[in-house]
């Protein structure tokens, strides 16, 4: 049996993490179902933090902040860039809004990393995707205490143990300063993911350039290969551009 390890460096505005994820699970629904003894592998998802930066203070309206971001687009351009990532999420099953607010997503790196440092990998999975998809699709503000608990609450967590954790501050420096570690690592910006410590996917790539590597893991044991796979990235000065959301 295969165990891959597989670190995922993310911030959730990010509309290529959540595209990123979905695309690694098809992956891995299709490894297990075509490879042979695929589904006696193990797949081991860490999640880690990383801050854009698009909104350091109290939460504000979505649509305000992307007006400044994509100041140097038109409107015909930014409703192109929208309906474009509509079709993109779509083939994904993700229905992308542009509504709700954004702010801070300390408070929901800070709830994934104590999910994933007392709980399993699963569960901690399964918080991501709740956390992505309230903020991407029901237009949820993640920087909200309240809103969180929720979120984890549907996600499969006790409330009670998420509303101490919310009201400890445990961890937070921790989580902040893996944050700007991360910043370190990742070679543009996010999605970065890592598997087995060496074989990098930079970006949100096909499914089947995640299971490409798959498949190089198990049948040379990545002993030696150190892969990289890169997005095709359009303009640096963008905050989101093809497969990747930039550093700033």
């Amino acid at each position: 049996m295969t165990v891959f390890a597989i670190d995922i460096i993310s911030d959730i505005p990010c509309v290529w993490c959540y595209v990123g994820k979905k695309r690694l699970e098809q992956a891995i629904t299709l490894y297990q179902k075509t490879y042979p003894g695929g589904k006696n592998d193990t797949f081991a998802i860490n999640w880690r933090p990383y801050y854009l930066n698009y909104n350091t203070g109290a939460s504000v309206e979505k649509r305000e902040l992307t007006k400044v971001k994509l100041a140097n687009m038109s409107t015909e351009e930014q409703e192109k860039l929208k309906a474009r990532m509509h079709r993109i999420g779509a083939s994904v099953g993700i229905d992308f809004k542009w509504g709700g607010k954004i702010g801070h997503t300390s408070e929901a790196h800070r709830l994934i990393h104590l999910c994933q440092s007392t709980k399993s990998s699963e569960l901690q999975n399964s918080l991501v995707e709740k956390i992505f998809e309230a903020y991407h699709e029901r237009e949820e503000d993640i920087a909200d205490r309240g809103t969180l608990r929720d979120i984890a609450v549907r996600a499969g967590l006790d409330k009670q143990e998420v509303i101490e954790w919310l009201g400890s501050g445990l961890a937070a420096q921790e989580v902040d300063a893996e944050a700007e570690r991360n910043r370190k690592v990742v070679s543009k910006g996010v999605p970065y993911f890592i598997v087995n410590g060496t074989n990098v996917v930079d970006g949100a790539q096909d499914s089947s350039d995640f299971l490409e590597i798959f498949v190089q893991i198990k049948e040379s044991k990545g002993e030696e290969k150190g892969d990289l796979v890169t997005g095709s990235c359009q303009n640096e000065e963008d905050q989101c551009a093809d497969r990747i959301c930039f550093r700033d």
